[in-house]
């Protein structure tokens, strides 16, 4: 570029007006001092924090409200829900509290197959870990601690090669560690907290040592699936199971190779459950929907009753008030019986609309507060005391307050929609056949 000038190299002016001439580029290199952006960032304040600013007068509320989102109370309650849907299996955590009157998610983790049995570990010195069970033959374990863990905290047992092996390395080969089938129940041991035993449909039970995460003895007593277990809550050698054989055993674990007694059901055993107001006699219950209270010194039932039309799938026995017994079945029906003196009568029967009802929970921390688990809403709250024929039955104070139902709007939209079919039934009658509706099929929560 050429520039023109006199002999002291001092710049012309523009003789010729322009647009650049507005802007005094000519006398650019003549500007002394700062600029103007620099001025106005001298007097630029920068805070740390925004409480510190004075001209901000909204102050920041948004970390704290999610701390408290995510904070633990005390007095909380955590209930676990493993759920399957079409594409994907996850675990929900739920938060329930009484006092507060709340029941919502707190987080949730994605699972790599379909949960078959949950199980709290007791006493974990690693926070809350909960062991999963699934279609696979391993035994997952999470630190629900961790809001965002991807992969369990440590695993139990081998997963099986999907390759296809000869004819002599079929009856030769068995598994290293653990399960060869998937894992139908679980049950974390009250008085010693690194032994957790597990139900497999490969016809055994395994007991683990979660400190060395190998298994400790295996117990095989059963010809066909074992479905249920369940440690004695006192003695921590004891431990009942049921199976698909109709037949329920009691181990002492110390010698794994023998069986203490035997009892041959009428029917495929669904749970065992030991009676937490007495500590020789247990409930059984089989897919006829028959339930059996035994006694471990006895050889015959204390008394057999015909609970449900269908599999009665999950037991609970209160322990306050005592005596009091609540059943689910696969006949959508949760009922309350009491079996004082052996002598159990009916106290209220309750379809839920859920459903298949696949499980049931009682709350530690309130025995009447039952949680649900079925097809339909996924899982419930029921609390005993707020149903009159319980609370006047057992002498126990009622609770005016439901507890808080995450389906109300699903079982709100459910009734709009029976009541429009209603009508449509009623306008066309011609064109539906015996008055039939097709179902839908849901996929189950388990807890």
């Amino acid at each position: 570029m050429d520039m023109s000038g006199d002999e002291t190299g001092e710049s012309k002016t523009p003789e010729k007006d322009g647009e650049l001439a507005d802007y005094e580029m000519h006398k650019y290199d003549e500007a002394t001092g700062s600029s103007g952006i620099t001025d106005t960032l001298a007097g630029l304040a920068i805070f740390a924090d925004n409480k510190e600013d004075p001209y901000m007068t909204l102050k920041d509320q948004g970390s704290d409200n999610e701390a408290d989102d995510v904070a633990i109370k005390p007095s909380d309650n955590l209930l676990v829900v493993g759920r399957a849907e079409e594409d994907y299996s996850n675990l929900d955590i739920y938060v329930y509290n009484e006092e507060d009157h709340v029941f919502y998610v707190h987080h949730d983790l994605l699972l790599s197959s379909f949960p078959l049995s949950l199980e709290w570990i007791q006493g974990s010195s690693s926070g809350n870990m909960i062991a999963i069970g699934s279609m696979s033959s391993v035994i997952e374990l999470w630190d629900l601690d961790l809001i965002d863990a991807i992969e369990p905290s440590f695993i139990l047992g081998e997963p099986q090669s999907k390759k296809k092996k000869g004819k002599k390395e079929k009856k030769t080969k068995k598994p290293k560690i653990g399960h060869s089938g998937a894992v139908l129940d679980l049950a974390s041991n009250h008085n010693f907290n690194h032994i957790l035993a597990s139900a497999s449909t490969d016809e055994t039970i395994a007991l683990w040592d979660l400190g060395t995460t190998q298994v400790a003895s295996t117990l095989r007593h059963h010809s066909d699936k074992v479905q249920t277990i369940d440690w004695h809550a006192t003695d921590g050698h004891t431990l009942l199971s049921g199976g698909f054989d109709k037949i329920v055993n009691l181990y002492d674990c110390r010698v794994p190779d023998e069986c203490s007694k035997s009892w041959n059901l009428n029917g495929e055993i669904e749970r065992v459950l030991w009676n937490p107001s007495n500590s020789n006699t247990f409930l059984a219950s089989t897919d006829g929907g028959f339930v059996y209270s035994l006694d471990v010194r006895l050889d015959k039932p204390l008394f057999t009753l015909q609970a449900h039309e269908k599999a009665v799938t999950g037991l609970a026995l209160s322990t306050e008030p005592q005596h009091c017994l609540t059943t689910v079945s696969a006949d959508h029906y949760v009922k309350v019986w009491d079996i004082t003196d052996n002598k159990p009568a009916l106290v209220i029967s309750k379809d839920m609309k859920m459903n298949i009802i696949n499980c049931i929970g009682s709350n530690p921390n309130s025995p009447t507060v039952l949680a649900l688990g079925g097809e339909n809403d996924g899982v419930r709250l029921l609390d005993l005391r707020t149903l009159p024929e319980v609370y006047k039955r057992f002498n126990i104070q009622a609770n005016k307050k439901p507890v808080p139902d995450m389906s109300n709007d699903a079982a709100e939209n459910n009734e709009e929609e029976e009541m429009m079919q209603e009508k449509f039934k009623k306008v066309n009658k011609s064109n539906l056949k015996d008055g039939k509706k097709k179902k839908k099929k849901k996929k189950v929560a388990k807890f």
